[in-house]
């Protein structure tokens, strides 16, 4: 599986209260093992106490506090981080640092079940997608516990680029990522 490789963007989302307001900001990261698995879940949690214990696995397992959870982008994150008394989002290899809560996920060699020759990958979702029909490979599995996305990357080929574009088309989609898989 290689070493570990680090990803380009940190991962936002903000927990709002009751009259649109937030609650809470939650930065993450997923930490990919060198075959772009994913090894681990990096993360805290910015509220008007400052930094606390991440929501990170509470928003993938609670799907009442998911309910309240909202996708956000680098500025987004700033002015919830802003509101919440933060002042200025620090730059991410700062908010790097603050990411003290790790949750290792589950990696093992590549599953092979002699489908294909090409490796793929399966990103596994929590939650319900605004719009079912906004990626051509989501779908349901699992007898409807869960969404995924499978996508096909040719051997050689960096899978980087096009698990990240995924996994944001999805998290604007109100779906929150669990993990990333590979099989052949």
């Amino acid at each position: 599986m290689g070493g570990i490789v680090k990803v380009a963007d940190l991962d936002y989302y903000v927990v709002m209260e009751g009259g649109g307001r937030a609650a809470a900001l939650v930065v993450e990261e997923f930490v990919l093992a060198g075959d772009h698995t994913a090894a681990g879940l990096a993360s805290a949690t910015w509220t008007a106490n400052g930094w606390s214990p991440s929501l990170s696995l509470r928003i993938r397992k609670d799907g009442n506090l998911r309910e309240r959870v909202a996708y956000a982008t680098r500025p987004g994150a700033a002015a919830a981080f802003r509101a919440l008394g933060g002042g200025e989002l620090p730059g991410e290899p700062d908010l790097r640092r603050q990411l003290r809560d790790y949750e290792p996920l589950n990696t093992a060699p590549p599953l092979r079940l002699g489908l294909t020759d090409s490796p793929y990958y399966r990103i596994l979702f929590a939650g319900e997608p605004a719009d079912p029909a906004a990626h051509p490979n989501l779908r349901q599995i699992g007898n409807g516990v869960a969404w995924c996305v499978d996508i096909t990357v040719p051997e050689g080929t960096n899978p980087g680029p096009d698990l990240r574009a995924a996994r944001d088309a999805m998290r604007r989609n109100r779906l929150i990522p669990v993990t990333i898989e590979r099989f052949y």
